[in-house]
C-alpha cells in the first residue's frame, strides 16, 4: 500500500514536470511564431509625414494621418531589393492609393475625401530600402 505522504510527492513531481513540458511548449511557441515579421530600421510619423526606412521589413508599418481633400502627399519609394506592397486609404475604406510589388518612383497622391488616412507599408522577402509621404 502507498504512503500517503509518497503519493502526494509523486502528484507534486507530475505537476512541476508538466508545468515545465507546458511552459516550454508555449515559449517555444510564441518565438516560433514571430519569426517571419521583422522590421529593422526606422520610423517617423506626424501629422505632415511617414518617414520609413529599412534594412529589413518582412511585416507592416503603417501610421495615420488626417488629410483634407484635395491636400497632395509627395510620395518617395527607393526600394533596393525585396517586394513592397502600400495602400492608403481613408477611415470609410476609400482607396487613395494602392500598389503592388512597387518599385523605385515619385509621384504625388492626391486626396480625394477629407479624414484620416491609413499609409500601410507591407514587406515581403526582406526588403531594403526607403518610403516617405510628405504633406506639400
Amino acid at each position: 500500500m502507498i504512503n500517503d505522504g509518497v503519493l502526494q510527492m509523486v502528484k507534486i513531481k507530475f505537476r512541476s514536470i508538466l508545468s515545465i513540458i507546458i511552459s516550454s511548449a508555449l515559449i517555444i511557441c510564441i518565438t516560433g511564431c514571430n519569426n517571419n515579421q521583422i522590421f529593422s530600421g526606422s520610423k517617423t510619423c506626424n501629422d505632415n509625414q511617414f518617414l520609413v526606412d529599412f534594412d529589413v521589413l518582412n511585416s507592416t508599418v503603417s501610421s495615420k494621418m488626417f488629410l483634407l481633400q484635395g491636400e497632395k502627399i509627395e510620395t518617395t519609394i527607393d526600394i533596393k531589393k525585396g517586394d513592397l506592397d502600400i495602400i492608403v486609404e481613408n477611415e470609410n475604406g476609400k482607396i487613395a492609393y494602392q500598389g503592388n510589388d512597387v518599385e523605385s518612383c515619385k509621384f504625388i497622391i492626391e486626396i480625394k475625401e477629407a479624414g484620416t488616412h491609413t499609409f500601410c507599408i507591407t514587406g515581403a522577402k526582406k526588403p531594403k530600402g526607403s518610403v516617405y509621404f510628405n504633406k506639400s
